[in-house]
């Protein structure tokens, strides 16, 4: 498979083998209210010759695009790529500092509905106006963003751009939920009172209680030092029954370091959150989205299915092959699970039609693969590690 981006017109509910197949590779996506745009990559000619099924697959894309009149006549969209599926929520065309929200992925599949976005299940936005469609972040990407509305959603790879109308994310902007939201007013009392000292201005992004903390009272400034006062005077005078306390709790954490050393014993992994960037002699790793399901497709777990999206970039040579063995979970309560095997019935297969998860087959040198490794575990495990077996000095930690 080409990389780029591969959309999938369908109607939610239909039969899988009613499905039309995937179009692409493709470039420069943008989901816009009631029409699509997108381009074919250089070089990639619309496979016409194909017949049946593609050509209606086809003719559903130049629907979508406005070539052809009349619509799209499936209106849920299934976006994937081999690379992983990156998105920002955007106003095409605007100005970047309407468009601060930031990018989202990499994802396997993006599910466009008529009430909401997913992506691997996790719900992005929901669907908003009566008029002009338009989409209100949840809150996935971060906090800030609850409730932000955008009308737009851009698409890229791993290998591809976003459509050149699309402003570059500017960090640090707050983003605007709406131009219907009024701005809010500022409180012209507070020009009225008497200057204390020179304050820089506030910060949108702060909590109230942020705020407060941040601001000390000056009429407790002389108590509290009187009070430091007081607690020096009495740290000095007990500074030998200090010092020895201090020196038997060196002695006691002391003690389990020296004992390891001299029994050999092996040094406590390193633990990472999601999102870092992990090195291995032939390898690159970072761990993305992370959830949990019951079933995958037509696949029961029996207990509970965890789900681990790792970004996996080759540096070894063409025909190095990554496998779900390469991994393995590990929870706070000491129980080690293995990941699915390449043939478990969680992944797509015949067996399997309905899932949304499928295990590469190709890395290609220097292009980021996504791999979505399933662990079969007790529903109730906390404190979740990804163990990589070529980087055993660090662990990631999931939940």
């Amino acid at each position: 498979m080409e990389p780029g981006l591969y959309l999938t017109f369908f109607t939610q509910g239909e039969a899988f083998d009613r499905e039309l197949p995937p179009v692409g590779p493709l470039e420069h996506v943008v989901v816009r209210d009631r029409i699509l745009v997108a381009d074919r990559k250089d070089g990639e000619n619309e496979p016409f010759e194909v017949g049946g099924r593609w050509v209606e697959a086809e003719r559903e894309l130049r629907r979508a695009t406005g070539q052809e009149p009349g619509g799209a006549t499936r209106p849920d969209l299934r976006i994937g790529a081999p690379e992983g599926v990156y998105l920002r929520f955007v106003s095409l065309g605007e100005a970047a500092e309407h468009d601060a929200v930031p990018e989202l992925g990499p994802y396997a599949v993006v599910v466009i509905g008529r009430n909401g976005v997913e992506a691997d299940g996790d719900p992005l936005a929901t669907r908003k106006g009566s008029g002009q469609r338009l989409w209100e972040l949840t809150g996935v990407g971060g906090s800030a963003f609850v409730g932000v509305i955008r009308p737009d959603i851009a698409f890229r790879t791993r290998s591809t751009a976003y459509h050149p109308e699309i402003k570059p994310f500017r960090a640090g902007v707050v983003p605007v939920a709406s131009k219907s939201q009024p701005a809010a007013p500022v409180a012209s009392a507070r020009a009225a009172e008497p200057t204390r000292s020179a304050r820089p201005p506030e910060d949108p992004g702060l909590t109230l209680r942020d705020r407060i903390g941040s601001e000390r009272p000056t009429y407790a400034s002389a108590a509290l030092e009187a009070d430091s006062r007081e607690w020096g005077g009495a740290a000095w005078q007990l500074r030998y029954g200090i010092i020895g306390a201090l020196i038997v709790l060196l002695a006691v954490f002391s003690v389990p370091s020296i004992r390891s050393l001299m029994t050999g014993g092996t040094p406590v992994s390193a633990t990472v959150g999601v999102g870092t960037s992990l090195t291995a002699p032939t390898w690159t790793y970072n761990v993305g989205n992370v959830r949990r399901v019951a079933t995958i497709g037509t696949s029961k777990a029996r207990g509970t299915y965890l789900v681990v999206q790792v970004a996996a970039t080759n540096r070894g040579p063409a025909t190095a092959q990554l496998q779900p063995s390469n991994f393995s979970l590990s929870a706070g309560s000491g129980e080690e699970y293995a990941a699915q095997p390449a043939t478990s019935g969680v992944y797509a297969s015949a067996l399997n039609p309905n899932s949304s998860y499928v295990w590469p087959t190709e890395f290609p040198v220097g292009r980021t693969v996504v791999v979505p490794l399933v662990f079969e575990v007790n529903p109730s495990v906390t404190g979740t590690q990804l163990v990589i077996f070529d980087v055993p000095a660090t662990r990631v930690r999931l939940e």
